[in-house]
């Protein structure tokens, strides 16, 4: 099969399509999915350039990438979900142990309980956009935010990847939503439906005027004294990046205990009556169900930026680390 084989951490000329590698096995639990495309996520640069390899280090060689869209063409004894000729789409933890086989090839094995049946409304490149980032913003929002139906929700880089699902996921709730992004993106946010749409290069999202319930976090540790400000007495900020400084000094000392407990596996610390949490996600095929049912009924769409092909994995890293997509980046494989 081919696939995007790297051998080394690095920048993206490290990534390498291989047209003769074996297609993988598939043991009891397995699907084998034809990958028709996949998508390119922040944690895929992250991990290729080794800036996660003292949390999670790997054995080389690896296949970066996490979600795919694509045909079962083979399935396991235990499987019962699934049988081949279906359309699916799933995130796939790739780590076995030290490897990791991910998503950039034409075939990969993903648990069957990590798939749902593609929406039937999507095309298989609008399909791989979702998975990684709906389930982050879903299991945020509802999971670790306890997001309930007509709350005040802050979604900061409501552009991004995980802020375009987070938003329409907490419209989907009824929240009342503001959202953060460039000015070239404040139409954007419009259409998604954000009710107060905010350009962080002219005003800061600090709740002067309204209190939040919740905030979701796609920036960092720069908006979170903002974002603190920002939500009610009991609210909570559930971040995506949690930086672990060296030397905490200023406004990020403040901070340092709560980064420090959370980076050692506390997920929450707490600020005068408001939660900081650690966003965690997992490859759970039923709430990608629910996330379905939610496409399908015209309630969330994809925003894709820009279509690759396989061989142009390298240049959609390259944009992916600029830090400035609208959306999704989209890779497609075969078919």
């Amino acid at each position: 099969m081919k696939a995007v084989l790297c051998e080394q951490y690095g920048g993206p000329e490290v990534l390498k399509v291989e047209d003769d590698l074996p297609t993988p096995r598939v043991g009891p639990n397995g699907v084998l999915v034809h990958v028709r495309a996949t998508s390119v996520n922040p944690v895929d640069w992250k991990f290729r350039s080794g800036l996660l390899a003292a949390v999670r280090p790997v054995v080389f060689p690896v296949i970066w990438g996490c979600d795919l869209s694509g045909v079962v063409t083979e399935v396991g004894p235990s499987v019962t979900l699934f049988k081949p000729g279906d359309e699916v789409y799933g995130y796939k933890d790739g780590y076995v142990g030290k490897t990791f086989r991910g998503t950039y090839a034409e075939f990969a094995v993903v648990p069957e309980k990590s798939l749902a049946a593609k929406p039937k409304n999507l095309s298989h490149e609008e399909a791989a956009t979702v998975p990684l980032a709906a389930l982050t913003a879903w299991q945020s929002l509802l999971g670790q935010g306890k997001l309930k139906p007509g709350q005040r929700v802050l979604i900061q880089a409501g552009a991004g990847g995980v802020g375009v699902m987070a938003i329409q996921i907490a419209k989907a709730f009824d929240a009342y939503v503001a959202a953060t992004a460039s000015t070239r993106n404040q139409d954007l946010l419009r259409e998604l439906g954000v009710d107060e749409p905010i350009d962080y290069t002219r005003s800061e999202a600090d709740g002067k005027q309204q209190k939040f319930d919740l905030v979701l976090d796609g920036v960092g540790k720069s908006v979170w004294a903002g974002s603190l400000r920002a939500l009610r007495f009991g609210g909570r900020l559930v971040t995506l990046a949690v930086p672990i400084p060296q030397e905490p000094s200023g406004k990020l000392k403040f901070f340092s205990t709560a980064i420090a407990g959370m980076a050692a596996g506390n997920a929450r610390a707490l600020f005068g009556g408001k939660r900081l949490l650690m966003a965690r996600v997992k490859p759970r095929g039923g709430d990608l169900e629910k996330i379905t049912a939610l496409i399908e009924a015209g309630k969330i769409r994809p925003v894709i930026d820009k279509v690759f092909t396989l061989e142009q994995i390298a240049e959609a890293h390259r944009l992916s680390e600029m830090g400035h997509v609208r959306g999704k980046l989209v890779v497609k494989v075969s078919g």
